[in-house]
């Protein structure tokens, strides 16, 4: 009878196990698909938009992604952005291998041709995925935490918080955005991989956590942060010591090392070089003190547009940041906050306090992000706080889960309490995210709204004028064109305000003012400007010499051209541009002569100023040295008959009939 009843019971245990992991299975469907549905509701209205912001580097500007299946041999073995710019020298702190993203770009290519929509899509659908895995993980990891409700769950709320929150527009709506996700995604794969093996010991999970923090890092190098959440996160939620579960450190071991190792052969070391360029560099003007100053400033807008996500922005550059004095109260507010939780975690670290846990995610991930810890060539940026709000996001659904209910001690007063709240969180962010996504239509919608936001931008400043400047080269419409050109010149003379050797706000600036109504003065005053900077700055002498080539006025022309020769006397055009027009219309011959002469020795290879040499000595009566550089002329340019017919009036001149006659008939032949 007792065999029976033990049997009995242990049928009831099975059914019931067999009853709740249903009921479970049923759960978790109904969460995907929430989420699922969460995530598209809140960011489908990103599908119809265009590119945008960086994704001219990424995609529509990069000839490996447009190569499709035949441009991954060169996205693996170069530079991120080398597809952009090809050969061209860039100065990027460090370089950037970040290949997936890109692989993945060039099969959407190679399917779907230039395709913004399913390339949006897809940013979509791995972000919900990014979601269902954040449930997953939390799930498995918070066992000794139940709720109720699955709803009020820390792990449904932590998913719930990090899908909502606004500051994931900039990853989510910008295409190239899907490097941030890619890598999250990878790492927190890698995290769950090796919670299976810390569970059951099977050495295929450490072979799967092996490749999915390879992609990881190769999606962005900001992944390297898990090689401490990792154990970090075993140590927290499982009962047996890391000691015990040495063999997780092999896969991710294994796939930094080998990381680093092709990141080396491909880029090179990180350079300890600092740009020059205010752009690339925004400490550049900051003292010791003032950098970091102004990084906890950062800091501590992090964790404001974590609370208050608004405004948001694409544009953190100089100077919608400001350099911060160290005594600036919004410098040392953040570092006191900073400090406080960092001591906080410390000392409630052994007791594996839960808060504890939050606060090293947050600032481990978003450490490499800082500034602290290597210059990253921008103040800050909304998508450097993706993978740290997890741990904000965690946080707050902590509190929520297991804090509130201590407050409100009567279960449906708390329910209504934490329904209430996450009501009010609900429809603000949503309304934020929604909204904040028709910003990122396209380039000209992105630039000329975030302008309004990032108004001391310098970089803000000067995108926004120049997409000013081209809606206005497209438009029929007179009026619409003249107030786009207006704004244009606004915005770029606000950039340079701001950043007075803002070299491409003044190149921009003076193509505008000759665009608009040809005011060659204001043209050339900002031209001069670049080059009193750069005297080599190859695009403004191009520039240069096609307006010039227009224009009527000779002594303009002249004057412009001297002082572009006091800037910089060894250009070949210059050189023979100002002989030409003191030749041909000035008649000045000397003049001509000197010009044309340094000419030939820049490039002694060109048959042109040999012809004009030619010319003005034969006007000179020098006849003989007509003679000299006209045969020049021709060994550089044979089947040029008109320098044929001035080397024969020169030997006509010079009396040697025969061989004029002779040039003559080979003319003629």
């Amino acid at each position: 009878m007792v065999a029976k009843l033990n049997h009995d019971m242990s049928k009831r245990n099975k059914n019931k196990k067999h009853k709740t992991q249903i009921i479970e299975k049923s759960n978790n469907n109904l969460i995907f698909g929430i989420i699922i549905l969460l995530t598209f509701i809140l960011y489908g209205n990103t599908i119809p938009n265009d590119y945008a912001l960086d994704d001219i580097y990424s995609v529509t500007g990069n000839q490996y992604t447009k190569s499709g299946f035949q441009g991954i041999g060169n996205i693996l073995s170069k530079n991120y952005f080398a597809g952009f710019y090809g050969d061209m020298d860039i100065s990027l702190s460090g370089g950037r291998y970040r290949p997936l993203s890109l692989i993945t770009f060039a099969c959407e290519y190679e399917f779907f041709g230039e395709n913004p929509h399913i390339s949006h899509f897809i940013n979509v659908l791995l972000f919900a995925f990014t979601g269902i895995l954040i449930f997953v993980l939390l799930s498995k990891i918070l066992i000794n935490f139940k709720s109720k409700k699955w709803y009020f769950s820390i792990a449904f709320l932590t998913c719930l918080l990090f899908i909502l929150h606004p500051i994931h527009t900039e990853v989510v709506a910008n295409i190239k955005g899907r490097d941030e996700i890619l890598s999250m995604l990878g790492s927190l794969l890698t995290l769950w991989f090796l919670l299976k093996y810390v569970g059951n010991k099977k050495n295929k999970y450490l072979i799967w956590s092996f490749i999915c923090f390879f992609l990881a890092l190769l999606s962005k190098e900001n992944a390297i942060t898990f090689v401490v959440i990792i154990p970090l996160t075993i140590y927290f939620f499982r009962k047996k010591s890391l000691k015990n579960n040495l063999a997780i450190f092999i896969p991710i071991a294994l796939a930094t090392i080998f990381f680093i190792i092709i990141r080396q052969l491909v880029v090179g070391g990180i350079s300890h070089e600092s740009p020059s360029e205010l752009m690339d560099n925004p400490f550049l003007e900051a003292s010791f003190f003032e950098k970091y100053a102004t990084i906890f400033y950062t800091l501590g807008l992090y964790l404001k547009l974590l609370f208050f996500p608004n405004p948001l922005t694409w544009d953190y550059y100089p100077y919608h940041i400001p350099l911060i004095n160290p005594t600036n109260l919004r410098a040392i507010i953040p570092l006191i906050i900073y400090l406080s939780i960092g001591i906080y975690a410390i000392l409630t670290f052994k007791k594996k306090n839960i808060i504890s846990y939050g606060i090293l995610f947050f600032l481990i991930s978003l450490s490499i992000v800082s500034n602290l810890v290597i210059s990253i060539g921008a103040f800050m940026a909304e998508r450097f706080v993706y993978v740290a709000s997890f741990g904000f996001c965690f946080i707050i659904a902590y509190l929520l889960n297991e804090k509130l209910p201590k407050i409100f001690k009567n279960y449906e007063t708390y329910k209504i309490v934490l329904v209430s709240f996450m009501a009010i969180v609900i429809i603000l962010f949503s309304y934020k995210t929604i909204s904040r996504n028709k910003v990122w239509k396209d380039d000209f919608t992105l630039y000329t709204t975030d302008v309004k936001t990032s108004k001391n931008s310098a970089k803000s400043n000067n995108i926004a004028g120049q997409h000013f400047a081209y809606k206005a080269n497209k438009t029929m419409n007179q009026a619409d064109k003249k107030l786009y050109f207006e704004k244009s010149i606004n915005h770029l003379r606000k950039a340079i305000e701001i950043h007075p050797k803002y070299m491409d706000a003044l190149f921009y600036l003076g193509n505008v003012y000759y665009d608009y109504n040809k005011n060659l003065d204001s043209t050339f005053y900002y031209y001069l400007r670049i080059l009193e900077i750069s005297p080599k700055e190859e695009q403004v002498f191009t520039n240069a010499n096609r307006i010039l080539n227009s224009v009527e006025d000779i002594d303009y022309r002249i004057n412009i051209y001297q002082k572009l020769y006091s800037i910089n006397p060894k250009r070949y055009d210059i050189n023979y541009s100002l002989g030409q027009v003191f030749g041909e219309k000035k008649n000045d011959l000397d003049s001509a002569i000197f010009f044309m002469k340094n000419a030939l020795e820049i490039n002694p290879q060109e048959a042109a100023p040999y012809k004009f040499l030619g010319t003005a000595y034969y006007l000179k009566n020098d006849f003989k040295k007509a003679e000299t550089y006209f045969i020049r002329a021709i060994e550089l340019s044979p089947d040029d008959e008109r320098i044929k017919n001035y080397l024969a009036y020169a030997y006509q001149k010079l009396g040697k009939m025969e061989k004029a006659k002779e040039i003559l008939k080979t003319k003629q032949e």
